[in-house]
């Protein structure tokens, strides 16, 4: 049942990533399993393309095209993505085999929140999720915004996608409307 185990989209961008393998083995291996994987290739030729090929009857959808950078990949996801909480995993990262358990049981304990901010290992270090009092004053409020971050699909459509415009800061972007403009509420996971 969908309400007791929450259909959760990942969205895996790449280019050229040696460790797109990895990534992918580290969504299938998920003790959960409602989970959609969505590759999000920028034409990285054909290496990649026969690892995609391999792996197609476990990925949800691929495609492989040029691309207007790392946020329009972003984009392209959300919007294919049918989940109840969606979010990016990047084809140079792994997660650990019980992550989207974790984040399933944050999801059916909080069922009024927007997001969830996931603690990241990054270099040896850990770096925790969210500090929205901070908004204001620093860029970098969510040190793991790239991975560690789910959003509800439905809040996420009523803030918008992300804006292209902005090379750099589109996802400091993409939090400050969700913050500040739409006062979407989340939560740290511990």
């Amino acid at each position: 049942d969908s309400h007791q185990n929450p259909l959760i989209s990942i969205i895996m961008p790449n280019y050229k990533s040696k460790k797109l393998l990895n990534s992918i083995t580290s969504v299938l291996n998920q003790s959960y399993k409602n989970i959609e994987l969505i590759v999000i290739d920028g034409n990285s030729g054909n290496s990649t393309i026969k690892i995609l090929k391999n792996f197609k009857n476990k990925l949800d959808l691929w495609i492989s095209e040029n691309d207007r950078g790392m946020w329009d990949a972003w984009n392209k996801g959300f919007k294919l993505a049918n989940g109840r909480f969606v979010g990016v995993v990047d084809s140079s990262n792994k997660l650990y085999p019980n992550a989207m358990e974790i984040l399933s049981g944050y999801i059916k304990k909080n069922p009024k929140i927007d997001f969830i901010c996931g603690t990241v290992k990054k270099d040896g270090r850990l770096y925790g999720g969210l500090q929205a009092d901070k908004i204001y004053t620093k860029f970098n409020i969510i040190p793991s915004s790239v991975v560690g971050f789910f959003i509800k699909n439905s809040s996420l459509k009523k803030v918008g996608y992300l804006n292209l415009k902005y090379k750099i800061q589109a996802d400091y972007d993409l939090f400050y409307r969700m913050i500040v403009k739409h006062k979407l509420k989340g939560i740290n996971s511990k």
